[in-house]
């Protein structure tokens, strides 16, 4: 489980600090899908980027299994990262290296409770993921030789490597069409059903929203203003921003 204890992530501007997270907390249970939607700039990324730490909360805590991790530094804290794999936005992959050293690279940092020391048990457990993500056939091929939808797969892949036990999504499907987008979403529900990954979720798309999460909180200006099931919040939607996102996936005002 993941609790989000009064997060604040501020940061310095010409014009004095800027409090990109203001004050949220967030708890989300273990082995579900959780979405934290808004409009661009609402504080999204920044807030998942503080589950991991690579953002360090300002004030508050993050505490995962009971356990408060936001002071951690060292060695302690590439383990934490072992446990909460991330997809990136921009995917991040390294286009010089092939599918299959990009899907095994974090094993070779030798962090975390992956079993794989050898390069050839390297080698293996990322052709098996391959093989999860659809991608047997692709293991020597180049990032730049794949299409959009096969470089998020590699993605995933990657974030799968050291055996997380939580799944951090940063606008994963946001460069793709809609059919491969729903590919994308029907692997993770997938992933998650079959390995048990707590899976957060960041999206502006209400489509991605709908289709994949139990539960999902709506932000705004740095704040958590909406949360609930999917069901709920958009049957009954309660803040401005929600019925206007509703409003443009509708095509109709929302009262």
């Amino acid at each position: 489980m993941i609790e989000l204890k009064h997060i604040t992530k501020t940061f310095a501007t010409h014009a004095g600090s800027l409090a990109a997270v203001n004050d949220v907390s967030l708890t989300i249970q273990s082995g579900e899908i959780f979405g934290i939607i808004g409009e661009s700039g609402a504080g999204k990324s920044t807030l998942v980027r503080c589950i991991n730490l690579l953002e360090r909360p300002s004030s508050g805590s993050v505490v995962i299994d009971g356990h408060d991790v936001t002071a951690l530094s060292g060695r302690a804290l590439r383990g934490l990262r072992s446990e909460v794999g991330m997809i990136f936005q921009g995917l991040s992959l390294f286009q010089q290296r092939s599918v299959i050293d990009n899907v095994r690279f974090p094993a070779t940092l030798n962090i975390g409770k992956a079993s794989e020391k050898s390069a050839a048990d390297q080698r293996k457990r990322a052709r098996d993921l391959l093989g999860l993500v659809g991608l047997a056939d692709k293991a020597d091929s180049y990032p730049n030789q794949l299409s959009g939808g096969q470089q998020q797969r590699v993605a995933i892949a990657r974030a799968l490597m050291t055996r997380p036990s939580i799944l951090l999504c940063d606008e994963a499907t946001s460069a793709l069409d809609t059919l491969t987008t729903g590919q994308v979403l029907d692997l993770l529900a997938r992933i998650k059903q079959e390995m048990g990954v707590t899976i957060v979720l960041i999206t502006h798309s209400l489509f991605v929203a709908r289709k994949i999460c139990g539960r999902i909180a709506v932000m705004e200006g740095g704040r958590v203003v909406e949360q609930g099931s999917v069901k709920s919040v958009f049957e009954h939607p309660q803040a401005n921003v929600t019925k206007a996102l509703l409003g443009i996936e509708t095509g109709r005002e929302v009262a």
